[in-house]
């Protein structure tokens, strides 16, 4: 070849290469705000979910002790316990920033921000209801008064 000769030469421009630069940093941008809002979703569901199950072990303490069993929340501390009606503790949950179902938010909507199944594993009340709240949203977990729980969306 001499020097003058144009030869076809393979590659990328330096402008081609900044526009698929700029292109993936966008999607990625985009993808990783999806994800994030999902996972806040996820755990949002996760600890209505969890706050469920532990309604459905209220009460079958209650029916397996044929005592009250009682739901007693903290809701600045974002915690709450599992106590019969002597006063001893059967398990308790944290929800905190430490936990690994974590909420910014408690609100049981019940007087004395108790849930209090009877030996029957009905409601002393005819409806309880608690509110669990994130970032991405807020969950309620309703239960009836034969004790079935169910997740919903204010």
């Amino acid at each position: 070849m001499r020097p003058g000769d144009r030869t076809s030469e393979r590659g990328f421009t330096l402008v081609e290469m900044l526009i698929v630069v700029t292109i993936l940093s966008l999607v990625s941008l985009i993808a990783n705000t999806s994800f994030r809002n999902l996972r806040e979703r996820t755990t949002l569901n996760r600890a209505a979910r969890v706050i469920a199950t532990d309604m459905a072990l209220t009460r079958s303490l209650a029916i397996r002790e044929r005592q009250n069993v009682s739901l007693v929340a903290d809701e600045v501390g974002l915690t709450y316990a599992i106590r019969n009606v002597n006063g001893d503790t059967l398990a308790v949950r944290v929800l905190d920033s430490t936990a690994d179902v974590a909420i910014n938010s408690l609100d049981v909507l019940a007087s004395g921000d108790s849930i209090t199944f009877n030996s029957r594993g009905m409601l002393l009340t005819a409806l309880a209801q608690v509110d669990v709240g994130r970032a991405s949203g807020d969950r309620r977990v309703q239960v009836n008064g034969v004790g079935r729980a169910r997740i919903i969306t204010p």
